[in-house]
This record gives C-alpha cells, sequence and structure tokens, in this order.
C-alpha cells in the first residue's frame, strides 16, 4: 500500500515517472532473464560478481575451459555431419537466381538491420552476413533460387530468417507447383537466425533446385499469409547437406567475444571487461564487425538490455517515423500468372521414359524439320523459341493458326484435328487454300482481327445453312463448302443465353470473377467471368461439353444426349431463369397469344409461325389444366423450359 501511495505522488509530481518506472521494470526483467541463460554475456558476471581473487580466477578457467571444448566438440561435428553446399558470407550469391521488386543483388555485412514498419522497437535484431529480401522493406517481394542439382543427401538445412508466409521449398524436376506433402518444404517463423532441416530422402537421386521466397511468391502455398500491407520477408546465410536428422550447432555464441583474452582480476575488472566489449561492438558496427562481435551486440539488442524503442531514442525518432511513412506508401507489387527467364540447363534423354535412367543431355533447339539450330544461350532459351516459332520461314506456325480461326468461323476446320498436323491427323481439305491463307496471314503482320475479318466477308462464309438433295447426294459432311454448317451453340453462349432473355444477364466489363457454384438467383454475370477451379466445375457447363481445365484443347467435343436436355429441364439455374423470365412476359402482357410472339421474339429474334402458335395454345392449356387455376407462374415457366429445349434455342444455323 505505502509502494502504491508513493508511486501515486511520484507520478504526480514527475509526470514521466510511470514511463520511466516501467522501462526499469522492463530492464529488470530483461537482466534477470540474462542472468538464467548461460549462453548470455551477463550470465558471467552473475555467476562471478560475488568472487575474487583465486576463486574468480577459477571461475572463469572453468567457463573458458568449458566454452572451448564444446566449441571444438561443435566444429568437429559439424565438419564429420555436414557437407556444405552455398555459404552467402561469401560469393557464392553470384551462381543464385534472383528476381523480385528489389532483388537481393548482393552480400549484406555483419550487423545489417531492417527498419521495422511499426510498433515501438527500431529493430529487432542485427542479422549475419547473407542474401535478405527485406532491407528495405518488407514489401519487396523476392525469389532466390540455387541451381540445379542432383540430390545425394537424405536432409538438406539452411541458416536462415523470415516471416509473414515466406518459405523455403525444393522444386523437383522444375515443377513448382507441387506443394506440402508433395515436394519438401518448411515455413519461415523467426526473424533470428536459426537452422531449418527439410527432409530429402525420398527423393534422393532427382534433379532440384531450391527455393527462397516471399509469400504470394511460393504459388498456391501460404496463399494469403501475409502480414500487414501485404509485408513478407526471408534471409539465407548457409546452405549444408546431410543425412543425420540433426541440424548444425552454433560455432559462434555470445561468450565467444567475452571469454577471449586474459581473465579479469577482480569482479570490476569483469565488469569494466563487459563495458569495454560492447563499446568494441557498437563501434565496430559503425564500421565493418565481424560475426564474434554482431552475436555478442545482438545478444543485448535483442534481449532488450540496450535502447532500443523509439521514446528511448529520441534522436532517430523523427527519422524512423519519415522512413514508416515512406515505407508504408510502397505500393504491394502487382503479380501475374508468367514464367521466370531463369538460368538454363540441357534436360536429359530419358531412356524409354525411364527418369532414373537420364542418359545424356540433349542440346536445346527447335524441330529439326523447321531448323537445326542449337540454342547457345547462358538463359533459358524461350527467346530463341519464340523466334523459331513466329518465323515467317516455319511452315506450321501460321497454317495451324488459321486452321484454328477457320475451325471457330465455320464450324470444321480445314484440318479437321486442328490439335494434330502429324501423321496421325487428317489431310487438309483444301491443302491450296491453306497455303494461301497462311501466306496471306504473315503478310497481314500475323493479325488476327484482320484475318476474321477477311474470312466472314467471303461468300464461303455468308451461304445458307440450307442444304440441297444433290450436296446430300455428292458432299455428305459438307467438304466442299456447298452450305453453312449447322453448329450448336458453346456451354457458355447456352448459359448466357439463358441469363439474356430471362432479363437476368450482367453485361458489366472487368472486375473480379464470378463463383460458379454459387446459388442459381446470384449467379448473373456473363460466363467468361466465372472462375474456373479444377475440383468445382459448373456441372451445368460440363453437360454442354465445356472443356475440361486439365489440358489444351483446340476442338471441343460436341455430343448430343439426353443429359442435356433433363438438364434444361431440371437444373436449378434452368428453372430459375426460366421463372424469372415468367415473371417479366407475365407483368408486361395480359393476352396469351401476346406472351407467345413476345417469348418467341425474345428467345429466338422472330414471331411464331401460325403452326408454333397453335401448339403453343395446347401446350399451355395441358400445363394449366395440370398445375390448377391461379398457377400462371408455374405454367408460363415450364413453357418457358420447353422454348429453352427446342432446337433453334441451342442451334446456329
Amino acid at each position: 500500500t505505502e509502494i502504491a501511495t508513493q508511486r501515486a505522488v511520484l507520478t504526480k509530481q514527475f509526470p514521466d515517472y510511470a514511463e520511466r518506472d516501467a522501462a526499469r521494470t522492463r530492464m529488470l526483467a530483461a537482466l534477470e532473464a540474462a542472468a538464467k541463460n548461460e549462453n548470455h554475456p551477463l550470465n558471467v558476471w552473475f555467476l562471478l560478481r560475488g568472487k575474487s581473487g583465486e576463486e574468480l580466477m577459477a571461475g572463469w578457467r572453468s567457463l573458458v575451459q568449458k566454452q572451448t571444448n564444446e566449441i571444438a566438440a561443435r566444429r568437429k561435428f559439424n565438419a564429420e555431419t555436414f557437407q556444405p553446399a552455398w555459404d552467402f558470407r561469401g560469393d557464392g550469391v553470384s551462381q543464385w537466381f534472383r528476381h523480385g521488386v528489389n532483388p537481393p543483388e548482393a552480400v549484406a555485412r555483419p550487423g545489417e538491420f531492417a527498419i521495422e514498419p511499426d510498433g515501438e522497437r527500431v529493430f529487432g535484431g542485427l542479422l549475419p552476413a547473407g542474401v535478405f529480401s527485406h532491407l528495405l522493406s518488407q514489401k519487396h517481394n523476392g525469389v532466390f533460387a540455387s541451381p540445379r542439382f542432383k540430390i545425394t543427401h537424405n536432409n538438406i538445412s539452411v541458416r536462415v530468417i523470415g516471416g509473414q508466409g515466406a518459405g523455403v521449398r525444393l522444386v523437383l524436376d522444375n515443377y513448382p507447383l507441387g506443394q506440402g506433402n508433395i515436394y519438401p518444404a518448411a515455413d519461415l517463423k523467426s526473424d533470428a537466425p536459426t537452422w531449418v532441416r527439410i527432409d530429402t530422402a525420398y527423393r534422393k537421386g532427382g534433379m532440384a533446385y531450391l527455393e527462397f521466397a516471399t509469400s504470394a511468391e511460393l504459388t498456391s502455398r501460404n496463399r494469403g499469409a501475409t502480414g500487414p500491407g501485404e509485408r513478407s520477408f526471408f534471409g539465407v546465410e548457409r546452405v549444408v547437406f546431410h543425412d543425420a536428422k540433426s541440424v548444425p550447432k552454433e560455432e559462434v555464441t555470445p561468450l565467444t567475444l567475452l571469454l577471449t583474452g586474459e581473465a579479469p582480476k577482480s569482479a570490476e575488472a569483469l565488469a569494466q571487461r563487459l563495458d569495454d566489449e560492447l563499446a568494441k561492438a557498437i563501434k565496430a558496427w559503425r564500421a565493418s564487425m565481424n560475426e564474434e562481435q554482431r552475436v555478442f551486440l545482438d545478444a543485448f539488442v535483442r534481449n532488450g538490455l540496450l535502447p532500443m524503442t523509439v521514446r528511448e531514442l529520441p534522436e532517430v525518432a523523427s527519422l524512423v517515423a519519415e522512413y514508416r511513412k515512406l515505407e508504408a506508401d510502397i505500393p504491394a507489387p502487382r503479380r501475374a500468372p508468367g514464367v521466370l527467364e531463369t538460368v538454363a540447363y540441357n534436360a536429359p534423354l530419358l531412356s524409354r521414359g525411364d527418369h532414373l535412367k537420364p542418359l545424356a543431355p540433349e542440346p536445346r533447339g527447335y524441330l529439326q524439320l523447321v531448323s537445326a539450330r542449337r540454342y547457345d544461350t547462358k538463359l533459358s532459351g524461350r527467346l530463341e523459341l519464340a523466334n523459331d516459332i513466329t518465323t515467317a520461314a516455319n511452315p506450321l506456325t501460321a497454317r495451324v493458326l488459321v486452321n484454328r480461326v477457320w475451325h471457330h468461323l465455320f464450324g470444321r476446320g480445314l484440318v479437321a484435328t486442328v490439335d494434330n498436323f502429324g501423321r496421325l491427323g487428317e489431310k487438309p481439305s483444301h491443302p491450296e487454300l491453306l497455303d494461301f491463307l497462311a501466306a496471306r496471314f504473315i503478310e497481314q503482320g500475323w493479325s488476327s482481327k484482320e484475318l476474321i475479318r477477311y474470312l466472314v466477308t467471303t461468300r464461303a462464309y455468308q451461304m445458307s445453312s440450307y442444304v440441297s438433295a444433290r450436296a446430300v447426294e455428292v458432299d455428305p459432311d459438307n467438304t466442299l463448302l456447298s452450305h453453312a454448317r449447322t453448329r450448336r451453340l458453346e456451354a457458355e453462349a447456352i448459359r448466357d443465353s439463358l441469363l439474356a432473355v430471362s432479363g437476368r444477364l450482367d453485361t458489366a466489363m472487368y472486375g473480379p470473377g464470378a463463383n460458379a457454384m454459387a446459388a442459381p438467383e446470384q449467379q448473373r454475370r456473363r460466363s467468361v467471368y466465372l472462375m474456373v477451379r479444377r475440383n468445382f466445375l459448373s456441372a451445368f457447363l460440363e453437360t454442354f461439353d465445356a472443356p475440361k481445365p486439365f489440358t489444351t484443347l483446340g476442338k471441343r467435343d460436341v455430343t448430343n444426349v439426353p443429359a442435356q436436355s433433363l438438364a434444361l429441364l431440371n437444373d436449378p439455374f434452368v428453372i430459375e431463369q426460366a421463372t424469372r423470365w415468367a415473371e417479366v412476359v407475365l407483368r408486361a402482357e395480359t393476352e396469351t397469344e401476346a406472351r407467345v410472339r413476345r417469348m418467341f421474339e425474345m428467345a429466338f429474334a422472330r414471331l411464331p409461325s401460325d403452326a408454333e402458335l397453335v401448339g403453343s395454345r395446347a401446350y399451355l392449356a395441358d400445363l394449366a389444366r395440370e398445375h390448377g387455376e391461379g398457377k400462371d407462374r408455374l405454367v408460363w415457366r415450364d413453357y418457358a423450359q420447353s422454348l429453352f429445349n427446342l432446337k433453334e434455342f441451342i442451334y446456329v444455323r
């Protein structure tokens, strides 16, 4: 009670007393923690401060001997157990691939630090020599990838820092989408240097590369796990290979610097030694400190034994505030799916397709039919490949592109197998025409728009779909293009047509994708904006032959099966659109014939024939008897669904 009273009086007399008292409490707690930590320099003081003379000297020699033996044992263990792979305290960074807004181009010296983007602390601790992504800002994305190597050990360990979704993974066979249990990987969750082990026993013998990356660069892994402001960071110092499951042991400790040199002769001399070494480390920090000094000084910084908050360092508070203001304005990187132009390699030929029996590497190049030149480049060769694909001397590319455009406009390509121009594919029905269009396509600057404009203004494209008896006899497959081919609408167009006639189609452009699995009443956007998720595909679109997104497909299947008619009768999405359409027509018209005419106009852009009017009246009468009096909404809903099932609704003539 007396202490509380005294504090209240002091707080009233001295406004900053509470803050100073809190700082003193924090310092005492830090000192107590240091006293209990045998690896902290101040632990030596707490052990020896009550000794003097020979007793102090003997205690000092005991600590030195213990430290010497321990470090010697650790060095022996590390030398015998671990095979050094890359050490970024030197020049190892030049062999690695670097990518990002501010890629890690050079090795940072010991003692480097990164300003915290918010909070009381100016920075968390001192970093070892290494490669770091966040020395300017944690918003700077980054990728740091090793050269390809053969996995020869059961484990790979890395000495790293990182946080907020950053990670390290082993990418096998240049396929970076493997995650979790498929490929070895680890999250980085410490801002202090620590060893992280990844198990590679199952992958021995394979070719792989290591990749350190911030959260959003890890494809699907940790997506959304970034910190505030989309921050994420990593740093790496060393990489080692090994078979044992243990990780390397630290060969430099906070005691290394203190326990070097002559023994202090008194507690006062020991205190002075601590004071001198701390002062030297701080002075060296300004210019060039070594690892022993970094580890020693870092022990005081991370344990709160030196002023490290904005309040404790008023002389730098304005600079920190200015940095944080500038850093907050840095935009988060915008990303798009793509590939990175990285270090090249020639893949080996696999004997009979067996990945465990690689033969000699094959030099990179294009099809020898077109060009026998090999790609002599240190990069991937993608640029050379693109040039070979698009050269006017290439007899394939222009023909394939022209044939695909023809396929989409006419319903069938000049080469029917649009994905196969090889020996197993069909021969062109009009080879001279294909050659002419390909040559013209190149002359017109490879313009798809110009090609489409040219084709749709031709007589062949503008023909009627009427089929004469002579054409059926002479050319039943319409190979000679005597008439327009009747084609069914694609799945997406059928869905959009349903939305359009019901008045529900949202024609807005751009914006986020729509959920194909949403409730029927929430589905309004055009099909081009539907999100495509491989595990949750739209059952309605699949019924009408929408391709599965597992591989490329130049020509869709076109089937005619009972499930399609049943979908137009029973699918909840179709029922919802038919109901909405019926409600629109019921509000707009009062007479049966007017409603039928309106619905034909909306669905087919024409009026019904006399026979169709008669048939519609009879069908509506049957529906009225089935549903009963006062059920107009259900009657016209079912009638709407019957129109959806007419061939004219889903076929183009």
